[in-house]
């Protein structure tokens, strides 16, 4: 698979102003890194990965010369989950530690406030996990940047993947917060535009960590629709899949879940994931088949004893768009660098393939992966043996768009 081949052109011109700059500039003080994920509770595996791939980035950043002749440090501390704490981090890490970036948090729900806190204190903030449109849509500003494919792109890319498919009837059960409400309605935007004679049968929004599917499983049964959109993540897809498994029901409907392709979900279900779900992810360890990602893979693995979820490699990515935005401003400032990123897009390359940041909303164009879920005899849960790539132009806010979100 090709996969962002539309994007080289810019990446090429990118990294070449990124190493010119590289080379040419002297010793300093250290880069400082602030970093705010969940590692703790039912959810810890996000912060958990994250923390890993950001000292595994620092110290090949490190043991490669830095960034401008400079080394890199990082702190990563556990929000718990809690806008209190996460706060608290924040402004401990800008007033006390005087870092020169801020990253995180997991939940998009914490990411509001922290945004704020971001533009208040004019200190970057490289979200990397949260995935809510809205942090480089209604809520933009200079002083964030998403490193990562968001709801809307991915609830976007699944309207693409099916609305060619011989599906007719569709419903929903996502979690009963604003991630799970947008989702649904960002993809059925999407659908009905691609397809408007598609009908929707039904909406189910059970509370964020619910224990007893039951009932949710029994009104998707009696709607009968051909294809379930599930944003349901982490432990809750997990609880949902395996209370539905008994009755039958991934042999009746075709399900999609646009998060459900994180190891955190295909590891603890093993060989008891339903085969032939569509699954997608933010990063698949197995994709591409390129030597960075296969040096990312073997490199992690062999220092964590497991394999990078997509918490990992877009953490990992988040770490060296600091590298390259900075070496392409060469300097540590803040409106310098926010300049130097906005006077083109900026094009670097990571594990899952390159990356692009566009100068208008700070928000990364790149393709979202889906596949069919298999079992496989090698790792011993199931992962997709191909994947359809909807392309990252076809999902990203259009020109329209763009103009919505700079006159508000």
């Amino acid at each position: 698979m090709n996969k962002k081949r539309w994007l080289t052109g810019f990446a090429v011109i990118s990294l070449t102003l990124v190493f010119a700059l590289g080379n040419a500039c002297a010793e300093g003080p250290p880069i400082k890194l602030g970093a705010m994920f969940i590692s703790s509770g039912k959810v810890g595996g996000y912060g958990k990965h994250g923390r890993q791939a950001i000292q595994l980035a620092v110290d090949e950043i490190n043991a490669s010369g830095g960034i401008l002749g400079r080394k890199m440090v990082a702190m990563v501390e556990d929000t718990k989950l809690k806008k209190d704490i996460a706060v608290a981090l924040a402004e401990k890490f800008i007033n006390e530690d005087k870092v020169d970036f801020l990253m995180g948090p997991t939940s998009s729900g914490l990411a509001m406030p922290l945004t704020e806190i971001a533009k208040k204190n004019k200190k970057i903030l490289i979200v990397t996990q949260a995935a809510a449109d809205v942090l480089t849509g209604a809520k933009l500003h200079p002083y964030i940047f998403s490193t990562l494919s968001n709801a809307m792109m991915h609830a976007r890319s699944g309207a693409y993947l099916l609305a060619s498919k011989p599906y007719k009837r569709y419903m929903c059960i996502g979690p009963d917060y604003s991630y799970g409400h947008s989702s649904w309605n960002m993809f059925k935007s999407k659908l009905k535009e691609l397809n408007p004679n598609v009908e929707i049968v039904g909406e189910l929004f059970p509370k964020f960590f619910a224990k007893d599917y039951s009932t949710y499983i029994k009104q998707i049964q009696e709607a009968k629709p051909d294809v379930v959109w599930s944003p349901l993540w982490g432990e809750d897809a997990v609880n949902f899949i395996r209370q539905a498994l008994p009755t039958g029901i991934f042999k009746n409907v075709k399900f999609a879940f646009p998060c459900a392709g994180a190891l955190e979900v295909l590891v603890p279900m093993g060989k008891d994931m339903p085969e032939g779900i569509y699954v997608s992810s933010r990063y698949f360890f197995t994709t591409p088949d390129s030597s960075l990602n296969r040096n990312f893979v073997k490199a992690y693995y062999e220092r964590y004893k497991e394999y990078p979820d997509y918490m990992a490699g877009e953490t990992y990515a988040g770490v060296y768009f600091i590298k390259a935005a900075v070496e392409r401003a060469g300097t540590t400032d803040t409106e310098k660098v926010i300049a130097a990123v906005e006077r083109e897009p900026l094009a670097w390359d990571t594990p899952e393939g390159w990356k692009i940041m566009r100068p208008q909303d700070h928000s990364v164009v790149e393709d979202c992966l889906w596949g069919l879920t298999t079992y496989n005899e090698k790792y011993g849960f199931s992962i997709p043996k191909s994947f359809d790539a909807i392309q990252g132009a076809e999902i990203c806010r259009s020109d329209e768009e763009l103009k919505q979100v700079k006159n508000k």
